[in-house]
């Protein structure tokens, strides 16, 4: 409801919703939207730059790039490189419990899965756009379904937002974030796929010739993205 609010649309009474109802009853319009809207709040998303397109038209105050676009980038140009991840992980945090409506980033764990948070698609989006407008950035509605932790996503903005030469490595990257997406899985739930007795060999340095083509590996660690999903193809074969 908080989140609805603060883009503009106000919950409706039963009586006032009842009352639109009986409007809609005698009107002619083939699609009819019953919605309370908050113009003072709508002016304000639109002077953030966060108004949605699809109601853009219902306020004349102009929209608004904010003054922090682009700022996050300037930040990570005058840090040392050691530090600029922690800047971002920080920027993300914030961005992350503005959505959920804690008042610092620190209420929430880097690692933990937004899923487990409490995010839904409207939360999503409206993270997406957030993050839009602190890096600048058009980043895509699947933000959180592809980076699904907090320093996951805070490690693609990364590889975007540093400077040339200072972008971690990208294989590194993909496979941490592949680490923690396991990590965020329950493990009644990789029980339940067939995979949590692979996974534990993995773990305990046993070869698995059928996930890595014929490769052994003494380590989940030492298997990527193509290994891992070739592993979860064949076990689900085997089931099957």
């Amino acid at each position: 409801m908080a989140r609805l609010e603060r883009m503009g649309v106000v919950a409706l009474s039963e009586e006032f919703g009842l009352e639109l109802f009986d409007q809609s009853l005698g009107a002619d319009a083939t699609l009819l939207a019953p919605v309370r809207l908050d113009s003072a709040a709508l002016r304000a998303q639109a002077r953030a730059g966060m108004l949605p397109t699809l109601l853009s038209g219902l306020v004349r105050a102009p929209e608004r790039r904010a003054e922090s676009v682009g700022s996050l980038a300037q930040r990570l140009a005058e840090v040392a490189e050691g530090d600029r991840e922690k800047v971002v992980l920080s920027a993300v945090q914030a961005q992350v419990a503005a959505v959920l409506g804690h008042a610092s980033g620190e209420a929430i764990e880097p690692g933990r899965a937004f899923k487990e948070l409490g995010f839904d698609s409207l939360a999503a989006v409206e993270l997406r756009n957030r993050l839009n407008r602190v890096t600048g950035l058009r980043l895509p509605a699947t933000l959180v379904f592809d980076h699904p932790t907090s320093r996951a996503v805070a490690r693609h903005l990364m590889s975007v937002l540093a400077p040339d030469g200072a972008a971690p490595d990208a294989r590194q990257s993909a496979d941490e974030e592949i680490r923690e997406l396991l990590a965020s899985i329950p493990v009644e739930r990789l029980r339940r796929a067939g995979l949590l007795d692979t996974l534990r060999e993995l773990a305990d340095g046993d070869a698995h010739d059928e996930a890595t083509g014929g490769e052994a590996v003494t380590s989940i660690d030492d298997m990527d993205a193509e290994d891992l999903i070739r592993m979860a193809a064949q076990e689900d074969e085997d089931g099957a």
